[in-house]
């Protein structure tokens, strides 16, 4: 009797254990600059990301996301996204992936931040598998010191949705939304 207790745990373990898992397949790349002190940045500004999906709102989405797992983090004071568009408008820049290091600089002084996030989204969407949608998403982001322009911190990483559990059992998909969430939860202590 206690043995086949045991032989129970033990599938129980071996089901268990995989499901429990990280996602991460090795497609994650990560920058750290060899100089960068995180303890001199205490307020960050999420710049609108750049979009490489179809979805025409994932990079908003995106950056909420971001925003709120950097305040739940409390590594960052962080500026109010509406604050960082009325910035951005008022000095007429459209796209931040092309900023100079002055326009970089003004704009941290703008913006009271010591650092700005940027990035893109390059996968936002789901994908049908067998019975199941599996959302895929994959981003790229990068902390900028905003007084001399130099990358602190970058990585670029991909998550799929549909676990090990999902796969062999059907059931426990994930959202997009719950996708993109683990994601930036993963790379975020990089950072550190």
């Amino acid at each position: 009797m206690r043995s086949s207790r045991l032989g129970a745990l033990g599938i129980v373990a071996i089901v268990w254990v995989p499901s429990c898992a990280s996602t991460d397949d090795g497609s994650r790349s990560t920058y750290l600059h060899p100089g960068a002190d995180m303890a001199t940045v205490q307020t960050v500004a999420v710049l609108p990301l750049e979009n490489y999906t179809t979805d025409r709102f994932a990079p908003e989405r995106v950056r909420e996301v971001l925003v709120v797992e950097l305040l739940a983090s409390g590594a960052f004071q962080v500026v109010d996204s509406g604050e960082v568009t009325r910035v951005l408008m008022q000095r007429g820049i459209q796209r931040v992936n092309g900023l100079g290091p002055e326009a970089l600089r003004q704009l941290g002084q703008d913006l009271q931040a010591q650092a700005v996030f940027m990035g893109s989204v390059m996968d936002y969407r789901e994908k049908r598998t067998g019975t199941m949608n599996a959302p895929e998403v994959a981003l790229s982001l990068r902390l900028l010191d905003a007084e001399t322009g130099t990358v602190v911190w970058s990585v670029s990483d991909a998550r799929t949705g549909l676990s090990w559990w999902a796969r062999l059992f059907g059931m426990g998909e994930e959202s997009l939304t719950r996708a993109i969430q683990q994601l930036v939860r993963d790379v975020l202590p990089t950072m550190f």
